[in-house]
C-alpha cells in the first residue's frame, strides 16, 4: 500500500468551497504539516494547496520532525491549524509536540489534528482523553473530501475563537477608551483625547479628525467655515497643519451624516454623529488602516455614545465652573472698588497664579484650585475700614497692625468651609503677606512652612500691584518690577519661585493685555 493509499481511501465526490464573508481580508490562513514521510506532505499538498477559506488562500508551511516544528513554531507567525503525525522520531513525537504547543507555548488557539496510519500505536480514546487536540484521525479514512472537510471545520472554528479574542479585546479597549475621556475634566483638551482613544480602540494609527458645528451657529458659520475643527491626528492633521480647510471629501461624508442626523460607516470610513441641546452637533470622522468590520463599526457607535454622554456632562461641568469663577471674580473685584484701585487685579492675580503654579510644575487639579482661589487672597479687607483702607499717607504702628487683621479675618471668613477651592483660598488669605525669611505677617512663618499656593500668589499680587498706577505713585516699568522681584528673592519671595516668575513676564504682560481688551 502506497502513502498515496494510505492517506486516501475510495474517493468521494468533492465538496463545494462556497465562499464566506471574509473576516481578515488580505492574510492566508496558515498550516502547519508535520509528518515524517515525504508523500504525505506532497499529497496533502496536492489536495489543500488551492482551497480557499473566507476568501484567502491556504498558507501550507511543512516540518519533518518533532523538532524541526517546534523551531518553526517558535520562529514564525502563528499559525490556524497544524496536521500533526504520531508516529515521527519516537513513537510519540506527535503527542509530546501536542503538549509542547498547549503548555510550553501557551498556544490555545490553534487547531491541532493528530494523523496516524499505525491506530494500534495510540489509541483513539486515549489520546482524545489526555490530549488537548481536536481532532483524531486515521490516514485510511482521508480520502480528499474528507481531508477538505476538515480543513475547513478546523478553520471555521480557529476564526470563531479570533472572532471571541477580538471581541473581547475590542471591549477591553472600550472600556479603558471609555474611562479615559470620562476621567477628562477640562473640555480644551476632551477632542484629543477622544481621538487618541480612538486609536486604542481600533489600533488605529492613519487619520482622524473630529468636528463640532454648535446649533445656533451653522448658518452664520457656513459661509466661512462650515465645520470647526477640535483635533486632528495622523495624515489629516499634518494637512490641516498646512492648510486650514477640511478635504472636500470629509466635507461629503460630514454633510451626508448632518443630513440624515445619523451615524454611518461606508467606502471603510466611518462617520459618527451625535447631537444634543448643550453643545450642538458633533461629527467624527475615522478612517482605519484597514478595511473596518461589523464589530469595529459597532465598538465605534457605542464609543461616540459614550463621548456625546462625556462630552455633555463636561460642557455642562464647564458651565457651572465658569459660573463659580465669575460668582469669585464679582464678589472679589467688589471688595477691590472699596480701596478705588482698578477691579481687574483679582482676575489678573488669578490668570497669573495658574501661570505660574504650572511653571512650577504643580498638577493640574491643583494649578485649577489656585487659579479660582487666589482672586479672594484679600477678602479680609472687608473687615478694615474705608478710611483705613484709602489711606494715602503713611500707616502709624497701630494702623499697621489694623490694617495686618485682613488677612486673619480673611482666613476666618473663608476657614468655615470644607469646599477644596475655599480651604485653600484661606490658606492664601492667612499667608500671602509672609516672607520667606520669616520677617513677614501675621505669624512670621518662614520658608517652606509657607503654603506653596501663598508663595506663589504673593509673587504675582506684587508684580500686578507694581504695575499699576497708585494715587500715591506712578506705576512701575517693566525693568523696576524685575529688579523688586529680584532684590525680594530669598528675603520677601521663595527664590526659586521669583526665578520662574522673571522668566514669565511676558506671559504676564499677555494676560493684561487680554483683560484689557475684554
Amino acid at each position: 500500500m502506497s502513502d498515496s493509499d494510505l492517506l486516501f481511501g475510495a474517493d468521494e465526490p468533492d465538496i463545494e468551497d462556497k465562499p464566506e464573508q471574509p473576516l481578515w481580508s488580505g492574510k492566508k490562513w496558515r498550516l502547519l504539516i508535520v509528518d515524517d514521510e515525504e508523500q504525505v506532505h506532497k499529497v496533502t499538498s496536492l489536495v489543500l494547496s488551492h482551497c480557499r477559506f473566507d476568501h484567502a488562500p491556504i498558507d501550507l508551511v511543512h516540518a519533518y520532525s518533532m523538532a524541526e516544528a517546534k523551531q518553526i513554531l517558535n520562529e514564525q507567525e502563528p499559525f490556524a491549524l497544524a496536521l500533526v503525525d504520531v508516529v515521527m522520531e519516537t513513537d510519540d513525537a506527535g503527542l509530546r509536540l501536542v503538549q509542547y504547543i498547549r503548555e510550553e507555548l501557551k498556544d490555545n488557539d490553534i487547531r491541532l489534528v493528530l494523523r496516524t496510519g499505525q491506530p494500534g500505536q495510540a489509541p483513539e480514546e486515549t489520546v482524545i482523553a489526555k490530549y488537548d487536540i481536536n481532532d483524531y484521525k486515521n490516514k485510511t479514512e482521508l480520502t480528499s473530501t474528507k481531508l477538505k472537510t476538515l480543513l475547513y471545520s478546523t478553520l471555521r472554528s480557529y476564526r470563531d475563537i479570533r472572532a471571541i479574542a477580538a471581541n473581547r479585546q475590542g471591549l477591553y479597549n472600550l472600556i479603558e477608551a471609555t474611562s479615559k475621556i470620562v476621567d477628562t475634566h477640562k473640555l480644551t483638551i476632551f477632542a484629543s483625547a477622544v481621538l487618541a482613544e480612538m486609536g486604542t480602540l481600533l489600533n488605529l494609527d492613519e487619520g482622524a479628525v473630529c468636528a463640532h458645528t454648535p446649533i445656533d451657529a451653522v448658518a452664520a458659520r457656513a459661509t466661512q467655515q462650515k465645520y470647526s475643527i477640535l483635533a486632528a491626528t495622523g495624515k489629516i492633521k499634518e494637512q490641516l497643519d498646512s492648510n486650514q480647510n477640511l478635504p472636500d471629501e470629509i466635507v461629503q461624508y460630514f454633510d451626508k451624516a448632518k443630513n440624515d442626523h445619523h451615524s454611518l460607516c461606508e467606502d471603510s470610513v466611518y462617520i459618527g454623529y451625535y447631537k444634543s441641546p448643550l453643545v450642538g452637533e458633533n461629527l467624527l470622522y475615522v478612517k482605519p488602516n484597514a478595511s473596518l468590520d461589523k464589530m469595529g463599526s459597532h465598538l465605534l457607535d457605542i464609543y461616540t455614545r459614550c463621548v456625546a454622554i462625556t462630552h455633555h456632562n463636561l460642557s455642562q461641568k464647564s458651565k457651572i465652573q465658569d459660573s463659580r469663577a465669575e460668582l469669585v471674580y464679582v464678589l472679589s473685584e467688589t471688595i477691590e472698588k472699596r480701596s478705588h484701585d482698578d477691579s481687574s487685579h483679582v482676575r489678573h492675580v488669578s490668570q497669573m497664579a495658574y501661570l505660574l503654579a504650572k511653571k512650577v510644575g504643580l498638577s493640574d487639579s491643583t494649578c485649577e484650585r489656585i487659579k479660582l482661589a487666589a482672586p479672594l487672597h484679600d477678602i479680609g479687607t472687608i473687615g478694615i475700614s474705608d478710611e483705613l483702607l484709602n489711606n494715602q499717607g503713611v500707616f502709624e504702628p497701630h494702623e499697621r497692625a489694623a490694617m495686618n487683621l485682613h488677612t486673619d479675618i480673611g482666613a476666618t471668613i473663608l476657614g468655615k468651609s470644607q469646599r477644596p477651592i475655599l480651604i485653600m483660598a484661606s490658606t492664601i488669605s492667612a499667608q500671602h503677606h509672609e516672607h520667606w525669611d520669616g520677617q513677614g505677617q501675621p505669624k512670621q512663618l518662614k520658608g517652606e512652612q509657607i503654603d506653596i499656593a501663598a508663595r506663589i500668589v504673593s509673587i504675582v499680587d506684587v508684580i500686578d500691584s507694581l504695575g499699576r498706577d497708585k494715587s500715591y505713585r506712578p506705576a512701575f516699568s517693566r525693568q523696576e518690577i524685575d529688579d523688586h522681584i529680584t532684590q525680594g528673592s530669598g528675603t520677601q519671595f521663595d527664590p526659586t519661585i521669583a526665578a520662574l516668575a522673571l522668566n514669565l513676564m511676558d506671559e504676564f504682560e499677555q494676560v493684561k493685555l487680554s483683560q484689557e481688551k475684554a
